[in-house]
């Protein structure tokens, strides 16, 4: 992805580019790809890596839209990073973010506060939108609406990524930023189906995906 944002030519997309390139938190993005545990991710052609880079530049153009600080990109783009690493299969799955979650202090060094948080929103990536604040909730983090905010944040990203599938719908994302975004995800998943690296699709036959 690092090289494929290096290119000159990002036709249509090249201003929205070149205005995350002067985003004073980009470097944290670059980052971000450099540190990936590449071999924590799930290997599956929908849920793997290439899914896992896409939602972290998309998610860092809604932290951009969005006027995020310092501390809240560090963090979406750590629950980014790893929010799929507990799947097993590649179908529909609630309790895939609680097992991602279990992880979450190995692949990230998080602890305390900051790990709370991480956890509550990748567990509640999986769930239900109505779900949300009573999963974050049952975390205890220090301030509910800094989490809960953060998991907003984490699913838009994701769901911007639902192209892949063909399912996305507008109407489901939380911030203005992310709406503005869905001709860049599909053009996105154009540019960057994936490198032939994460294997077959496990476990999607006759499920919901």
């Amino acid at each position: 992805m690092v090289r494929l944002l290096n290119q000159a030519d990002w036709g249509e997309d090249r201003g929205r580019i070149q205005r995350l390139k002067g985003w004073v938190y980009y470097p944290l993005l670059l980052e971000a790809y450099d540190t990936l545990q590449e071999e924590a991710l799930f290997p599956s052609a929908i849920h793997g890596p290439a899914h896992i880079h896409r939602v972290l530049l998309l998610s860092a153009l809604v932290c951009q839209g969005e006027g995020v600080g310092e501390r809240m990109v560090r963090q979406v783009f750590r629950a980014a990073s790893y929010h799929d690493v507990g799947r097993t299969f590649d179908g529909y799955d609630v309790d895939h973010g609680a097992r991602s979650a279990l992880r979450l202090a190995e692949l990230t060094g998080q602890t305390g506060e900051a790990l709370r948080e991480l956890q509550a929103a990748v567990t509640a990536h999986a769930r239900p939108d109505r779900e949300m604040e009573a999963v974050v909730a049952s975390f205890h983090p220090q301030n509910l609406p800094q989490a809960l905010e953060l998991t907003r944040l984490l699913k838009d990203a994701d769901n911007l990524d639902r192209v892949r599938l063909g399912d996305l719908d507008p109407r489901f994302l939380r911030h203005s930023s992310a709406k503005a975004l869905t001709g860049f995800a599909e053009r996105l998943f154009r540019r960057y189906p994936g490198e032939g690296s994460e294997g077959r699709p496990r476990g999607t036959k006759g499920q919901k995906i």
